[in-house]
């Protein structure tokens, strides 16, 4: 019982950090060049089965750089919540099968 709540309390605080993240943009940011010189920038995505492509203003590119980090971020936290969750899942059918097999 103690390492349920210990991992609820772990997921908590995962879910806790996803929502301090301020800016979330999907996508790889990258530099559009013509020759040596650079010309812009674009946002790179997949969605919804296609490969996306926006033009990004350079008044958005900090912005959209901290979105594209933060996102990364956000997936990361993502990943460990879901391991957290499967943890708790497999544990509590750990924890029934003892309480199966126990005889009065």
């Amino acid at each position: 019982m103690k390492t349920h709540a210990k991992s609820s309390s772990r997921g908590q605080t995962l879910l806790a950090q996803m929502r301090q993240i301020p800016v979330i943009v999907q996508g790889k940011l990258t530099v559009r060049r013509k020759g040596d010189k650079v010309t812009g920038y674009k946002l790179q995505r997949w969605l919804h089965g296609r490969n996306q492509t926006r033009h990004i203003p350079a008044t958005m590119l900090d912005t959209v750089r901290k979105g594209t980090e933060g996102y990364d971020e956000f997936m990361n936290l993502a990943q460990q919540y879901v391991e957290v969750r499967e943890e708790e899942a497999l544990q509590g059918a750990a924890d029934s099968k003892k309480k199966e097999s126990t005889k009065p």
